[in-house]
């Protein structure tokens, strides 16, 4: 979302607003809510509308008032000045008891208050953890014996800690097993499973492929160059890597860490490339810069990654998973 009015549109679209209201002659919100219709349908007509203060007023009022409350996903995706535009219009509206929700990812959480400081003493951050190994073990312990499948608790427990928190990929660890086994409906009877670790890497394997591996080969290739980059000799002598390639394997080589600083993938560098190799600051910046843009631009759903302010953040399980899995493969 690029536009301030591009949101209120939306809004008005997504607002279950009657054809036709009763009101005095004399009520103070007739104003506002014939507005309210009129903008509504010519929005649903796909006609551009044009807000003021006003306006905005009478769409938040109107929620406000009939106790609807307004979530904002991806609230983070919206450029700084639409996101101080959005919450200065909110503002007057939520001191008066409207609920706003907006809703971003955890290192842009307290976006609202950077863009507008009054906001804060009216703001409540609210942390939705990941899935940890007890709750995505609940998934093949419900699963499988739907099934008639009687999986190695071992089996289940690793594919938990290697799920990253991550429901959907607990759920394509477990119905890789299916399919490794030719599993395709419920068992006559119930079978013991306990796959060998050469049966559960081809499982990784299989799930880096298709979820992981075609983000990170967007990211490795970096933006399009006209002149061939520079190689880069690595210290175990195995060939070299350009700048995109050496900082990927630097941040796989961390676990991967959810979040790293500077000094922490320049170290992880030092340990893949020789001295002589070693890229200079704004050349690691450069390039997680160029990757977060790639990230943001290239990839489609939620960004992978973003750097700011001399911190990575990697946001994809799937991403994470296939860079922590190519790392031990190599």
């Amino acid at each position: 979302m690029e536009s301030s009015e591009e949101f209120w549109t939306l809004l008005l679209q997504d607002l279950d607003l009657p054809e036709v209201e009763s009101v005095a002659a004399n009520d103070e919100t007739t104003v506002g809510f014939k507005y309210l219709l009129a903008a509504q349908a010519k929005a649903s007509d796909g006609a551009t509308q044009s807000f003021n203060n006003k306006n905005k007023r009478s769409i938040l009022g109107f929620m406000r008032e009939n106790d609807v409350a307004l979530v904002v996903d991806d609230f983070h995706y919206m450029p700084s000045d639409v996101q101080r535009e959005i919450v200065r219009a909110l503002k007057s509206e939520v001191f008066e008891g409207l609920v706003a929700i907006l809703i971003a990812v955890p290192h842009r959480a307290f976006d609202a208050i950077g863009v507008e400081r009054e906001m804060e003493g009216r703001f409540a951050n609210i942390q939705i953890p990941a899935w940890n190994v007890d709750e995505l073990r609940v998934i093949s312990d419900k699963g499988f014996p739907e099934l008639k499948m009687e999986v190695a608790s071992e089996c289940c427990n690793q594919f938990a800690s290697e799920a990253h928190g991550s429901p959907l990929l607990m759920q394509r660890f477990c119905a890789r097993l299916c399919s490794h086994y030719e599993v395709t409906k419920t068992l006559p009877v119930t079978k013991h499973f306990n796959p060998s670790d050469s049966a559960k890497a081809e499982i990784f394997e299989k799930v880096a492929e298709q979820a992981g591996f075609p983000t990170f080969e967007k990211l490795s290739k970096g933006p399009q160059s006209r002149s061939q980059r520079m190689g880069r000799k690595t210290v175990d002598g195995s060939g070299t890597l350009d700048i995109y390639q050496s900082v990927l394997r630097a941040i796989a080589n961390t676990g991967p860490k959810e979040k790293l600083n500077y000094t922490e993938i320049r170290e992880a560098l030092r340990l893949i490339l020789i001295e002589s190799d070693m890229p200079q600051k704004h050349e690691i910046s450069s390039a997680l810069g160029h990757m977060s843009g790639i990230a943001k631009d290239e990839i489609k759903g939620e960004p992978v990654l973003e750097w700011s302010e001399d911190f990575l953040y990697l946001t994809d399980p799937f991403l994470m998973f296939y860079m922590r899995w190519s790392k031990r493969d190599r």
